[in-house]
Formats: C-alpha cells, sequence, structure tokens
C-alpha cells in the first residue's frame, strides 16, 4: 500500500468519525478489530494444522502476514489481548470437534 492510500484511508476515517454516532463509532471499530482478529487465527490455525514451525526466514509469507496483523491488532488493543487471539487460535485445534474460534470482539478483558 502506497503513502497515498494510507492517507486516502486516514482521511475517510476521520470523516467517519466526525460524522458518525457514538455507537456507529463502536460498531465500526469493532468490525475493524474483529476482522483483522479473524485473519490473525485463521492464519495462526492454519499454520498450527500444518505444523508448520514460525519461520526465521525475514520472507517467510506466513511469517509476515502473521506479525503485521499481530502488530495492527497490538496497536488497536494491547498485547495482551492479542496474545489471549493466539492462545484461542492454537487450543482451538486441539478440541475434538470445533471448527471455528469464538467470536471474542465483544469480550471483556
Amino acid at each position: 500500500m502506497k503513502q497515498a492510500e494510507l492517507e486516502l484511508i486516514a482521511r475517510e476515517m476521520r470523516a467517519r468519525g466526525l460524522h458518525s454516532t457514538w455507537n456507529e463509532l463502536i460498531v465500526f471499530s469493532e468490525g475493524i478489530v474483529g476482522s483483522l482478529s479473524e485473519a490473525y487465527q485463521t492464519l495462526l490455525k492454519s499454520m498450527a494444522k500444518s505444523n508448520t514451525i514460525p519461520s526465521t526466514d525475514p520472507d517467510d509469507v506466513q511469517k509476515v502476514v502473521r506479525d503485521k496483523l499481530a502488530k495492527a491488532l497490538t496497536l488497536l488493543t494491547d498485547k495482551a489481548r492479542v496474545a489471549k487471539w493466539e492462545s484461542e487460535a492454537l487450543t482451538e485445534k486441539n478440541r475434538p470437534g470445533t471448527q471455528g474460534v469464538e467470536d471474542s470482539r465483544f469480550e471483556e478483558n
């Protein structure tokens, strides 16, 4: 993503913030964090299912995506929440008969 694209996104988010109700902003934020969380947990689960050990290769696409998602989530929430989502994703694969991760967007810390 180029700088101009990032600036456009920032302007759109700022405009949304100025013209939205508090409840609309909460729903918007939960959607962003929830989507990133789902992507992060899905990636972690796929890596765990394939028994892939996280690579130390800086060009490993899965590792780069995982790290960028974790960084974005940490900026939007906090390290403890990201660690919790990671733990949930990795323990979910060990539960027999489960196929998805519960939606944790609305849980309290």
